[in-house]
């Protein structure tokens, strides 16, 4: 049976990412030099340093939320990049806001509406 999922994204600079999760978004850091894990509740996002000759192309998950409406008050109030003004419903059933992480990735936090 399958229990959980660990996205792992691409960053730029692990310190820096270290710096944004942990001061911005309040979250628990383990750095593991070139590779890194960010953990809140029980969700577990994984990033590892972007060694490519080009540019880094960033990538998305979606983190489900039990309160989404609070969740996005606190990271407006927390002045997160992208959280003001954008919590919509959309038409398959999900209240949801994004946010970009400090390396262009999109981090999309959401809700199911009954």
């Amino acid at each position: 049976m399958l229990q959980k999922i660990a996205p792992i994204l691409p960053a730029y600079n692990i310190p820096d990412t270290i710096l944004f999760y942990k001061n911005r978004l309040k979250f628990l850091t383990y750095n593991y030099g070139n590779y890194l894990l960010v953990k809140k509740d029980l969700i577990e996002i994984h990033y590892i340093e972007w060694q490519g000759s080009g540019k880094l192309v960033p990538a998305s998950c979606y983190l489900f939320d039990d309160n989404i409406e609070d969740l996005f008050s606190k990271f407006c109030s927390m002045d997160i990049p992208d959280s003001s003004g954008n919590l919509k419903t959309n038409a398959w059933g999900k209240k949801e806001f994004h946010i970009k992480d400090n390396n262009g990735n999109i981090l999309r936090f959401g809700q199911v509406i009954e």
